[in-house]
């Protein structure tokens, strides 16, 4: 798909997702998209497969296409939109807390593994990570960079080859996702206070898995406090 194609599924699938063309209504017509975004019907109708393809609108031979709720979609590229294109508040899918909540919890599990599975050379190796960057070695290495490095690790450690594949797509598709505030807000020390105690916890098997939890559980919390 051209460039003016993915820019038009894009616009659309952002509509779809936020509720701005609510679940069961019809699909404006290939024209009126055509003349909004200044290309031809042709384009147009690539984008529209394009969607039908992810499972976000409904194509059939001479009947109008109709959209279709998101939260049925079954195909998993739908996720990386929802991630990417998804508004904090959207009504119609997951929001930006849902994403951080379902991170968190994906973390908790990987530290609930690494806990039962990696070796004690290689939760060593853990805390290497963190010590090297802790102390200045690596100066040039932005924080956001560290944690992917401390995550990646982590997901290897544990020999859960599903967890290692979904961490790299988590920082494929996060790139264009700026961090909620409350998370942004957080201080460069306390978080390396928070990677080495963890990584301490888990070599020394001194409750790693209770210790996350409490240290996510009111981010968590903050996070989800502004729906109320």
């Amino acid at each position: 798909m051209g460039a003016k194609a993915e820019r038009v599924f894009e616009e659309i699938a952002r509509e779809i997702l936020r509720g701005d063309l609510p679940a069961r209504s019809p699909l404006p017509p290939e024209r009126v998209f055509a003349e909004r975004f200044g290309v031809s019907r042709i384009i147009v109708r690539q984008a529209v497969h394009r969607l039908a393809e992810l499972g976000l609108v409904r194509v059939k031979q001479g009947e109008t296409t109709q959209v279709l709720d998101p939260e049925n979609a079954t195909d998993l590229r739908l996720l990386a939109l929802f991630y990417r294109l998804a508004p904090e508040d959207a009504p119609g899918g997951p929001s930006l807390a849902d994403m951080v909540e379902k991170q968190y919890l994906q973390g908790l599990s990987m530290v609930s593994v690494a806990a039962r599975r990696a070796s004690p050379e290689s939760l060593r190796r853990l805390q290497r990570l963190v010590e090297a960057y802790d102390v200045g070695e690596h100066r040039d290495a932005s924080l956001e960079k560290f944690e992917e490095s401390f995550w990646r690790t982590l997901a290897k450690v544990g020999h859960n080859r599903i967890f290692v594949m979904e961490v790299a797509w988590w920082y494929e598709v996060l790139l264009e996702r700026p961090a909620p505030s409350e998370l942004s807000q957080v201080e460069r020390r306390a978080t390396l206070t928070f990677y080495r105690e963890l990584a301490r916890r888990l070599y020394e098997g001194d409750g790693p898995v209770e210790y996350y939890l409490g240290v996510i559980q009111p981010i968590l919390d903050r996070l989800f406090s502004r729906r109320s």
